[in-house]
Order: structure tokens, then sequence, then C-alpha cells
């Protein structure tokens, strides 16, 4: 079953994208959104991650506060957000609004991430060709985000969306040895003698 609040957050980030648009505060407004995520999502942060989530408090304290903390410091467009959640009680899609707002502007800006995860670092040669690659593959900008894993042995997994191309020596291993057993009990079963 679909989460419903994504749903929210996603007409929310849209609203809000359209408005950045036309302000010319796009950038602006997701850096914004980002700084109130790390406010609210911090370890550290605790006390004020239960006090904005928490539905006992009174949205009209909670919007106080919240204005006096961030007045000055994020642009209108993330403020007015902030006032209607807080008054909607959806202070939960924050988080989500935030994802969909990034998503909103990388399809507006013809770009998309790739995660690519890696044995060891990749070298500059390597790293700018394989964006090249994806690059002429999906007529858009590509965006790379590495993460070394050593248990990957060698070669690449290469995350983009749904989408995922596995090239790693591990799964290339993985897939030999289900062959080779299969192999191996079809030859000798009862039917191969």
């Amino acid at each position: 079953m679909a989460n419903p609040s994504e749903t929210i957050a996603r007409v929310y980030a849209q609203a809000l994208f359209e408005v950045a648009v036309k302000t010319g505060e796009v950038g602006q407004v997701l850096d914004d959104l980002r700084v109130i995520h790390a406010l609210a999502w911090a370890p550290e942060n605790l006390v004020i991650r239960e006090f904005l989530f928490s539905p006992r408090v009174d949205r009209d304290r909670k919007w106080s506060a919240m204005r006096s903390a961030l007045e000055g410091q994020v642009c209108r467009p993330v403020l007015g957000l902030m006032k209607v959640i807080i008054d909607k009680g959806r202070e939960a899609t924050l988080d989500n609004i935030a994802v969909h707002f990034e998503r909103f502007r990388d399809q507006a800006e013809n770009r998309l991430h790739a995660h690519v995860t890696v044995a060891q670092p990749m070298d500059e040669a390597f790293r700018a060709d394989l964006v090249r690659r994806l690059e002429a593959e999906s007529g858009k900008t590509v965006r790379l985000h590495e993460q070394v894993d050593e248990n990957v042995l060698g070669g690449a997994s290469i995350r983009i969306g749904d989408r995922i191309i596995d090239r790693t020596l591990r799964t290339q291993l993985q897939r030999l040895r289900k062959s080779l057993l299969a192999r191996a009990t079809e030859d000798s079963s009862p039917a191969a003698t």
C-alpha cells in the first residue's frame, strides 16, 4: 500500500517548486530545506525534533517558535511552507518534501543521479569516462555519487533510480557458481546417465 504522506509531500514539493521557479529561488529553497532537515533530524537535536513533530504541542505555539527560529534565516517560500505544514499538522512530510523538491529540480534541469559502488576509489579518468558514457546513454547531465565497498572485489555496481547495472566481480562470480552448480546437478541426474 502506498504511503499517503508521500503523495502529500509530492503535492507540497510541487507547489513549492513552482513558487521557487517564479521567484528565481530554486537553489535557495533547496538549501533552506536541507538546513531545516539537518536541524530536525540531527541526532543531537532530539528536543527540536520532538517539539516539531509532537501532536501535543499547540500549533500556534509551534509556529511561533519556528517563525522566531527561521525568520531571516530561510527564504520566504520555505517559511511559508513551514507555516502551512504546521497549520495542517503535516510536519512529518517535511523530509519527503525536500526529497521531492530535489527531484523536481533535477527533472527541470535534465539531471539524474548515478550511485556507483566500487571496491576502491575511482581515478579521475575512469570517473570522467563513466559520466560521459552515462550522459551519452541517458541524454541527461549525470551527477555521480561514489561509494567504496571492498566487498565488491572489482568492477562496479551502478544504480540510477530503480535501474541497477551490476558489473561487479562478486556478482559475476556468483553467477558463475550458480551456473556450475546447475550443470553439476544436470550431469548427476539419472536422466543424464
